[in-house]
């Protein structure tokens, strides 16, 4: 992967509109971990999602935007990086289950009930069944938690369906 350090996108104020600069930022850079993925083509769909959220837990640290600056990289620039937080998580993934045809969604998240969305995740449905793909969920010993993810006071999610590839 390319990272030529302009593949990170910034946004003064808050994330109300967190939904479009996500879904823009995933669509710009799709296809960009698909050499990341090669590797697990041979296995199952869920032994896949399993696969891309355990990398991305051992190769990148989350570290949550400070202020009002919302940071949105791509996958590369995550990488390169070594940490972001879950936009650019949820970017990652995204790509990755796109390079393995695996159908998801962005799930946008409230937890206080509040106006605007404050987390991202991704839900991925291998073979009808739903899975949290959320590496920002840790243990008591800051361990991800694999397909497992904080209640929520509200939701919206935007499916990405595999015949737009």
């Amino acid at each position: 992967m390319n990272v030529d350090y302009k593949n990170k996108y910034l946004v003064y104020g808050h994330n109300k509109d967190v939904v479009k600069y996500v879904t823009e930022w995933f669509n710009l850079f799709k296809e960009q971990t698909i050499e990341i993925v090669a590797e697990i083509q041979d296995i199952d769909a869920q032994q896949k999602c399993e696969s891309i959220f355990w990398y991305l837990a051992e190769n990148v640290r989350y570290r949550e935007d400070e202020g009002n600056n919302q940071y949105i990289k791509s996958p590369a620039r995550l990488l390169s990086d070594g940490e972001g937080d879950c936009k650019s998580f949820s970017i990652f993934i995204a790509s990755c289950l796109y390079c393995t045809g695996i159908p998801f969604c962005f799930r946008f998240v409230n937890f206080d009930g509040g106006k605007y969305y404050t987390h991202v995740y991704i839900v991925a449905y291998p073979d009808g069944q739903q899975i949290i793909l959320d590496a920002v969920e840790t243990d008591r010993m800051g361990v991800p938690i694999y397909n497992f993810a904080r209640p929520f006071v509200k939701n919206i999610d935007v499916p990405f369906f595999l015949n737009d590839r």
